[in-house]
């Protein structure tokens, strides 16, 4: 054992049981103490029913050990011992060294079980949902989680390219990745820095193509293993959510780990999700695992917002013969017979593979591509159905390419009417955004004074694809997104003659 290990063993020491009887170290309460980078992780078992009573003894056992020299943060929980009838515990959660269960922990549980005093709970109504609990995040207006009831399918990287996508309809987004076990984001968006600090205990968030991440593996190497017990797990995700700094997004996009466990369950019952999406494979055996994920949201309340089919098909880059690997239509099939929105398919490309694996995602880097295009059109329904969820859905409105195509004339069912002309609407387009959202990074397209409006395409009920004359085609334009832009023109104006004049361009 370290010094610094055996230091904080001793400091709880001083620390009471729940009954002021003996200490909660030698009273078997103390799960195995993981230290990392002067960081001090540690549970504390109690029974369920005087969690809320004993919070003061976590506040105790926390303050004695901060105060260590070399502790530079501690992250205590509490643990509810399992109700008779489960499954024991394991060794180290509640037992003492020889395996055997402590006398003082037996009595906790049996307290526990009748609820402190011998007055039991009244059980929960047959059939009733979970509870959910939750606690919004400063500054961010939806958050959405993505999901797979398995892993390998692709969730990771459908799940960074839907968050660019968001950007790319004109959204301010982020990412948090919450798989702890196996982190992708860092890889998928070529991040390799460390997190710093913002202040009254908050970290900043990691930035590349304009979106903010955060993600356990900015923490640790990318080959070093993390063996957390359930409850470290989720201290760190509640850290990682609430106490970084993510400032003002429209959406914030959480990248789940696979599988339907306690953490899956605990950030459905804990986070104010906007909704789900979930990500299968079209093969029957993802399809079954898919399912578990759709109804554990459900089980929760949380508006499921649709099924993504990812590696749907393939598409021979020298013959342009298609292969369906994997079958196909089976996502679809499945978001109808569950009576779900289906978001789209995205085929299995070596475009998609290569960028992901070069930590340049495809949606920000080739945003002309036709995966890019897909990625936003699944962004733009999902979207909508977040809208549409929250009572404001946009019901599509009247355009008219008016004065040559010179403009667009918009009206909206609210009786608002905007022109907004061609060339703001090429320069403002998501897709010319998307290839650059920072400052330095954002590719200003200059030279458009004459550009006109050729044609309109419709995208279902929720946006529109507006062919310019210069060839460009690759704008996805929700009705939010218009509308946004009809509300601030004179702003985004103003901001892109700025970046013309700093970057030496011309109109």
């Amino acid at each position: 054992m370290s010094d610094l290990k055996e230091e904080v063993v001793q400091r709880l020491r001083r620390v009471k049981g729940p009954d002021l009887d003996g200490n909660i170290v030698d009273l078997g309460l103390v799960s195995d103490v993981l230290i990392k980078d002067g960081r001090v992780y540690f549970s504390i078992t109690v029974p369920a029913a005087r969690a809320e009573e004993l919070e003061p003894l976590r506040g105790a056992a926390e303050k004695v050990v901060r105060e260590i020299d070399g502790v530079s943060g501690v992250v205590a929980v509490l643990t509810a011992e399992a109700a008779p009838g489960s499954a024991p515990a394991g060794a180290g959660n509640g037992a003492s060294g020889n395996g055997r269960e402590h006398p003082r922990v037996a009595e906790a549980r049996a307290r526990g079980a009748a609820g402190d005093g011998g007055r039991k709970a009244a059980p929960p109504a047959a059939g009733s949902a979970p509870v959910r609990q939750t606690q919004g995040v400063p500054g961010v207006k939806h958050i959405v989680a993505v999901a797979s009831g398995k892993g390998g399918v692709g969730k990771s990287t459908v799940a960074v390219n839907l968050a660019l996508g968001f950007q790319a309809i004109g959204l301010k987004a982020g990412i948090m990745d919450a798989d702890i076990y196996g982190p992708s984001q860092p890889r998928l968006l070529g991040i390799t820095d460390r997190p710093e600090g913002a202040g009254e205990k908050k970290i900043k968030p990691l930035e590349n193509y304009g979106l903010k991440v955060m993600s356990m593996g900015f923490m640790v190497e990318e080959d070093t293993p993390i063996v957390w017990r359930g409850p470290m797990v989720v201290s760190a995700l509640n850290q990682m959510l609430r106490d970084v700094v993510w400032g003002d997004l429209d959406v914030l996009v959480i990248d789940m780990p696979p599988g339907t466990g306690d953490v899956q369950l605990t950030i459905a019952q804990q986070v104010p999700l906007a909704g789900a999406v979930i990500v299968s494979t079209p093969q029957d055996l993802a399809l079954i695992d898919a399912r578990k994920g759709l109804a554990m949201f459900r089980k929760v309340s949380i508006p499921v917002l649709g099924i993504v089919e990812n590696m749907s098909y393939f598409i021979a880059p020298d013959t342009g013969a298609r292969y369906d690997i994997f079958g196909h239509g089976g996502a679809r099939a499945e978001a109808e017979r569950l009576d779900v929105p289906f978001l789209g398919e995205v085929p299995l490309t070596m475009e998609v593979r290569e960028t992901s694996d070069a930590g340049r995602p495809v949606v920000a880097t080739h945003p002309e591509s036709p995966s890019a295009d897909i990625f936003r059109a699944i962004a733009a329904n999902a979207w909508s159905e977040i809208e549409r969820v929250a009572g404001r859905g946009m019901k599509p409105p009247k355009l008219e390419a008016v004065h040559g195509g010179e403009a667009l004339r918009v009206s909206f069912a609210t009786r608002d009417e905007h022109e907004l002309p061609a060339e703001f609407l090429r320069v403002l387009s998501p897709s010319a955004e998307v290839q650059g959202h920072s400052k330095e990074q954002r590719v200003t397209v200059g030279g458009k004074k004459n550009v006109k409006i050729r044609e309109l395409r419709g995208v279902g009920n929720y946006a529109v694809r507006i062919v310019f004359d210069d060839g460009h085609d690759t704008g996805l334009f929700t009705w939010s997104y218009l509308h946004m832009l009809s509300l601030q023109k004179d702003k985004r104006w103003g901001e892109y003659l700025a970046e013309l004049k700093e970057k030496g361009l011309s109109r």
